[in-house]
């Protein structure tokens, strides 16, 4: 069981794992959403949050993932953190997002780069275990990509590979290939917890 409602992150678990016997079910399969208030300190405490939440309902080996963001190049104040979609209290619309990060790179005048750190907690019978996952980094961009389509993740329209793509553009199989190294520990984590 996947503890999203993510798009995104439910079409990226489903593509790493399509070549494994393993299932996916999200809360929609299940028609149940659980509101988890995600007020951890860090990723791996709200992912492990998350979890626990929905593994007290489903019974089934349960994995969730949260990620915050790290930005070089904008003021300290700037920084995201766990709140990525949340800017002085508000959750912005994938729109508003998409203008505020490109906002940020424009006034900051300089190169900057957008990191993702991603905590994810699996709960099986045999216990938690929870790691923590440093993306390869991407170029912020103060343009939007005119093609705005995602997969669920607005900041895919604003941020670039290191060879000038925007990350929307890419393919599935270009994704993982681009963080191959993230990928692939997150991929042996999933698959070696579950298939024993």
């Amino acid at each position: 069981f996947y503890a999203t409602t993510n798009k995104s992150k439910l079409h990226n678990m489903c593509f790493r794992l399509q070549n494994y016997p393993i299932e996916v079910l999200c809360p929609d399969d299940l028609n149940l959403h659980i509101e988890v208030e995600e007020n951890g300190s860090t990723a791996v405490e709200n992912a492990l949050h998350k979890a626990t939440e929905y593994y007290k309902k489903v019974q089934l080996p349960t994995i969730a993932g949260d990620s915050g963001v790290v930005l070089t190049g904008v003021a300290e104040e700037d920084q995201p953190g766990l709140l990525v979609r949340r800017v002085n209290g508000k959750v912005l619309t994938d729109d508003e997002m998409i203008d505020h990060y490109a906002g940020l790179a424009q006034n900051a005048g300089k190169p900057c780069t957008l990191q993702y750190v991603t905590g994810i907690a699996l709960i099986t019978e045999d216990g938690i275990k929870t790691m923590e996952l440093s993306d390869r980094p991407l170029q912020l961009c103060a343009e939007p990509n005119q093609n705005r389509k995602h997969k669920g993740n607005p900041l895919d329209v604003v941020t670039k590979t290191a060879d000038g793509r925007y990350f929307n553009d890419l393919s599935d199989e270009e994704r993982i290939i681009y963080d191959q190294q993230g990928e692939q520990q997150f991929t042996e984590f999933v698959v070696s917890n579950l298939l024993k």
